[in-house]
């Protein structure tokens, strides 16, 4: 018994149909791989023009991950979720410790630290944190996918890198 139509419709119907596309995967605590994760994140939103804010995101989640909690431990690791939809949608998971996720005001410009977080707040659609240092942290971000980059503070620099 073969089958002669498929009940999805086209390869198209399917692949562009009303679902949400999500997609996870988890990566050693290590900092090369907040490259990694960026890279992954921006071959997903190729052709959206907000796949230079989902690079930025991306990378300074990850980042604040490692730097801030057990993720960047030996045998840490983070996670990273992403839906390609209207707000696209990317979480970053940790394995908490180390305090709480806060956007810092204001904004000190010449601190060495402590901008990160309010700059993806300002890219951002809308924005949460959720979790505790015990349990760990879901840091997520909901980003337009026809929102370009913009710099809040004229200091950012590329995320193409």
């Amino acid at each position: 018994m073969g089958f002669n139509r498929c009940p999805l419709g086209s390869a198209g119907d399917w692949l562009w149909g009303p679902e949400e596309m999500r997609w996870r995967r988890t990566f050693s605590g290590r900092p090369e791989q907040t490259a990694s994760a960026r890279d992954f994140a921006a071959t997903l939103f190729a052709g959206a023009e907000c796949v230079d804010v989902v690079k930025f995101v991306v990378a300074e989640l990850t980042a604040n991950t490692l730097r801030h909690t057990r993720s960047g431990e030996d045998g840490g690791w983070f996670g990273l979720e992403v839906v390609f939809d209207d707000p696209a949608y990317v979480a970053v998971v940790d394995n908490g410790g180390r305090g709480i996720p806060a956007v810092r005001q204001p904004v000190d410009l010449l601190a060495t630290g402590g901008r990160g977080l309010y700059a993806v707040s300002q890219l951002a659609h809308r924005m949460g944190i959720e979790g505790s240092p015990v349990l760990g942290h879901r840091v997520w971000v909901e980003v337009e996918l026809d929102k370009p980059l913009t710099d809040p503070f004229g200091t950012l620099r590329s995320v193409a890198s």
